[in-house]
């Protein structure tokens, strides 16, 4: 049956500078899941049947679906099951929530906590693996850090995971024992492989459904998932690609591998997404060219050579799929990028799109490369919304300077650079209205967009990124009825988006959330 949406505030984000409704009374008709026609309530009327279904806006903004264009689907779906960590003040209160976790898994399954702060706490630093046992006795335990950069597991957990000292990254207290922390990506991503690898085809599918149900309900209607790299075999790749048309919102698959050829085999067009050249900035892993302003013993960490990153760049290209890798420093960024300007001017190839996730802290060089190849960046703004206003982390980790030059969204904007939004969930939440929020409200005047660019982040960028912008990212006929109906208008109301309701979300014709009456 056809749909009619009536009297609303219908923001196609089809003109760059697009600011409010097509007219007064818009309306959209959908029919087999595509929009059929987008104006006045009464050619739209005409052209749908006369059963339609008609859904009343009163007055509501229309926007295209929203696109997480960076998240990571399965570790979004444990963070919905597991221990929330991220307002613990203390190890013991990490330890006692823990233990509540604990009482409701089954005996001998892991008990998984996600989003602990371990700089933030009190003691300032993960429970060694005893004060973990002592809290989760009866059950291997892992925790994540808010990053999912490092993490830590209790005695049994650490037995099973098989890592010992003079592993990198896996920590050791002043005698040379192991506390349990993992403080690298390559121990941790090692130690989660092995955390999460007991789950069943059956489990992980259900947390993909969590995770889809749970984005629907915050406007997305497209996750670009970077999976793969956490469970032997990538179960979670073929789990995630099985269930198509089964969850509630279109997803973009990006297989973490370096195998050209799993991806090739699976048909995707794609590949890697986290692949980590770097890691991140509050470990102090992400790679920098001069020292941590505070702590100068280190530069970060570079965990993919530069010839590894070539030859990698050079074969997945060369195979015609595009390319996404993980870069945050300074001197990772301009790894990456050159990467891709050697291979690109060796083998030209119109409009490959390879994307730089993050682009966090590029140098003017990676810039320039960056617009003379087309490079896609998937950015998160809700980032220096959350860790560069007052008391600044930035100026911490990298000083001033340093802090000044990251996430510069309106300079990329000038230069015509093509920046998605994501929330890297679950370092933070699936919310694009949050980040939207950060992007036009940033507490840097120098990295504020306007409203339309914020948007567009979200909508039209992000289909851009994943090559779908004939069928995704703005409102017009012929293109997946992907919407999100917000309570109030962005443009009006600037400063206050992230406090925007989604009133529903509708995913290719299919209404698959709507907000409850108070």
């Amino acid at each position: 049956m056809d749909m009619i949406l009536v009297n609303g505030n219908v923001i196609t984000m089809t003109t760059a500078g697009a600011t409010a409704a097509d007219q007064p009374g818009g309306a959209v008709a959908i029919r087999d899941g595509r929009i059929l026609a987008v104006g006045g309530e009464g050619g739209v009327r005409s052209a749908a049947a006369a059963d339609a279904r008609v859904v009343d806006l009163e007055g509501k903004t229309v926007l295209p679906g929203f696109i997480d264009s960076h998240m990571h689907c399965f570790i979004t779906g444990i963070s919905l099951v597991a221990a929330r960590l991220e307002t613990a003040a203390s190890v013991a209160e990490v330890c006692e929530r823990m233990a509540e976790q604990a009482s409701r898994t089954p005996a001998g399954a892991w008990v998984y906590g996600i989003g602990c702060v371990p700089w933030a706490l009190a003691e300032g630093r993960y429970p060694t693996k005893e004060e973990l046992e002592r809290a989760v006795p009866d059950h291997p335990a892992y925790i994540a850090a808010v990053t999912f950069h490092s993490g830590s597991t209790n005695v049994r957990g650490f037995d099973l995971i098989g890592l010992r000292p003079g592993q990198h990254g896996v920590e050791v207290d002043a005698e040379g024992r192991p506390t349990g922390a993992f403080l690298s990506d390559d121990s941790h991503f090692a130690a989660a492989g092995v955390a999460f690898g007991s789950l069943s085809d059956e489990e992980i599918a259900d947390l993909y459904r969590k995770t889809a149900s749970f984005a629907a309900s915050r406007g997305v209607t497209t996750l670009h998932c970077l999976d793969g790299q956490f469970i032997e075999g990538d179960r979670d790749v073929r789990v995630l690609l099985d269930a198509g048309d089964q969850l509630d919102v279109h997803t973009v698959v990006m297989y973490q591998t370096m195998d050209v050829q799993k991806a090739l085999d699976l048909g995707l067009p794609r590949i890697g997404g986290c692949l980590t050249i770097d890691g991140a900035g509050f470990e102090r892993t992400a790679l920098m060219y001069e020292p941590y302003t505070d702590d100068p013993s280190t530069c970060g960490d570079q965990y993919i050579s530069d010839d590894e990153i070539l030859s990698f760049v050079r074969e997945a290209h060369g195979a015609g799929l595009q390319i996404g890798m993980h870069a945050i420093g300074d001197k990772a960024v301009d790894v990456l990028v050159s990467a891709y300007d050697q291979v690109l001017e060796e083998s030209p190839r119109e409009d490959a799109r390879h994307r730089v996730e993050h682009f966090y802290l590029p140098s003017p060089r990676a810039m320039e490369l960056a617009e003379r190849h087309g490079l896609a960046l998937p950015m998160q703004p809700v980032f220096s919304l959350l860790w560069d206003a007052e008391d600044s982390a930035y100026e911490r980790l990298w000083g001033p300077v340093r802090a000044a030059r990251a996430e510069p969204f309106a300079e990329l904007r000038d230069r015509g650079l093509v920046v998605s939004g994501g929330s890297d969930s679950p370092v933070t939440e699936v919310n694009p209205l949050v980040g939207i929020h950060g992007a036009v409200n940033n507490p840097r005047a120098s990295r504020r967009v306007a409203v339309a660019d914020a948007l567009r982040m979200f909508t039209a960028n992000g289909a851009w990124v994943a090559f779908e912008e004939n069928e995704k990212g703005t409102i017009e006929p012929g293109k997946l009825a992907d919407l999100v109906v917000l309570d109030r208008d962005p443009f009006a109301e600037p400063g206050s988006i992230a406090e925007f309701k989604v009133e529903m979300t509708i995913t290719a014709g299919r209404v698959v959330f709507e907000r409850a009456v108070d």
